[in-house]
């Protein structure tokens, strides 16, 4: 199998151009990656306490990392953290207003962008895709 035709290195092509693009419409301005993803689902589940434990499994990714990813959040001023009122040893994950509108902005791009990706795509070619992601990612998951 040569490298164009790999799994892997489609993912991280497609993964790069999508990077690139979001850095090009944001001129740098807004945040990437994780912290994205993880203050969509923070914000989509402000009305429930949410702990790092659930960024962890909602994000798949281990505990240091989440421990650096909450870190920075705070730092940059969309979260705060504040004791749980069912058990006063963890700390709840709490949005601030800073975090709520910038998930409305990059949700905004992120429409942008799978507008742009559908383009010239039929809705049975975007099922089979979805279908065969998850496939790939279960794949995967089952050797973990």
């Amino acid at each position: 199998m040569s490298q164009s035709e790999s799994i892997g290195f489609e993912v991280r092509e497609l993964s790069l151009l999508i990077a690139r693009y979001i850095e090009k419409m944001s001129n740098g301005g807004h945040i990437r990656g994780p912290q994205g993803f993880a203050l969509g689902y923070l914000v989509h589940n402000r009305d429930k306490e949410i702990y790092q434990k659930d960024l962890e499994e909602k994000l798949s990714i281990r505990k240091p990392t989440a421990s650096n990813l909450v870190d920075r959040m705070i730092k940059n001023g969309f979260l705060t953290t504040a004791p749980s009122q069912k058990d006063k040893r963890l700390k709840r994950l709490i949005v601030t207003e800073k975090a709520i509108q910038t998930t409305i902005e990059v949700e905004q791009q992120i429409e942008n962008i799978e507008n742009i990706l559908k383009q010239g795509i039929s809705d049975e070619e975007l099922t089979q895709f979805s279908a065969t992601m998850e496939k790939f990612k279960q794949n995967l998951k089952s050797h973990l």
